[in-house]
């Protein structure tokens, strides 16, 4: 009689370990699918910087400054591989950062090979110019002038070379204590700090002397965030809202800087894009997610 109880003891441990052991399964499953998903956008994002490498390789341009310029971006491009590559196993707050440098760099390619398909055009016009004047002298009248023309073109593509442009571009959000410490949050209720954080690329070519930086922040219903109803920045002519603003130094080499907006309210979930615009013109954009 005195065995019974033994055995059903037994049992009750034997069921009782039985669903531990499936529940711990369970649990390291799903962390080695979520593993795998990590790593597989991290992959994702690998393969889309090789491809804007690519583009940016072939790239050809009579500019020499220009050409120097997209060395640099290349270079810069392989860095960030090599960075992403290093993480390992990557963190979804690590994937978060990572994904929203690829969106900001993307931005930043396509305005390089539109500034490239301009001066190809513009030396293209001048060669085209000189072979008329070669060949029929008595056409040099109007050659004269549409090569002055041409010229003025080139200017301005100077002129849009000597612009600045972004090296990096990061948005962060955070939850502020009543000490002042910073915490990174992607919490929308928790909220009360955004920040977007830049570094503008060295420019031999651009005037040195303070900048006019602004920081817009607006959600995907259009909302935008503004300092109050005077923060108001002109782009095109037209009137915009902005965040925060600053007058930034440059002179000539790589800047870093960091615009600061504090929320006065509870923020939706949802996704934010931050816009960076220096002296009046767009210069750089990224996203950031709130849950």
């Amino acid at each position: 009689m005195s065995q019974q109880p033994s055995d059903k003891r037994q049992r009750i441990i034997a069921i009782i370990l039985t669903a531990a052991i499936l529940i711990l399964g369970y649990i390291t499953l799903k962390q080695n699918n979520q593993v795998t998903d990590l790593e597989a956008e991290k992959t994702i994002l690998i393969t889309q910087l090789e491809d804007y490498k690519r583009d940016l390789l072939s790239q050809t341009t009579a500019n020499d400054s220009l050409n120097v310029f997209i060395g640099q971006e290349t270079t810069r491009l392989n860095e960030k591989i090599e960075e992403i590559e290093a993480l390992g196993a990557i963190t979804t707050n690590q994937l978060r950062r990572v994904r929203g440098e690829v969106f900001s760099l993307r931005k930043q390619v396509e305005s390089l090979t539109k500034d490239v398909d301009s001066v190809n055009t513009a030396y293209a016009a001048l060669s085209v110019v000189a072979d008329s004047l070669s060949s029929d002298l008595t056409l040099s009248s109007e050659a004269n002038s549409n090569l002055t023309s041409e010229n003025a073109q080139l200017g301005r593509t100077v002129n849009k070379g000597a612009a600045l442009q972004l090296a990096f571009f990061e948005a962060g959000s955070y939850r502020v204590n009543k000490s002042g410490k910073e915490k990174l949050s992607s919490n929308a209720s928790r909220v009360n700090r955004v920040k977007g954080c830049f570094t503008i690329a060295k420019n031999a070519i651009a005037k040195a002397g303070d900048r006019e930086v602004f920081l817009r922040i607006s959600s995907s219903d259009n909302r935008v965030l503004t300092a109050g109803k005077d923060a108001v920045m002109v782009v095109n002519g037209e009137s915009m809202r902005y965040a925060s603003k600053a007058n930034v130094p440059f002179d000539g080499e790589s800047t870093k800087g960091c615009l600061t907006y504090d929320v006065p309210m509870d923020l939706s979930a949802g996704s934010y894009t931050l816009a960076l615009y220096i002296d009046g013109v767009k210069v750089g954009e990224t996203a950031m997610i709130l849950n």
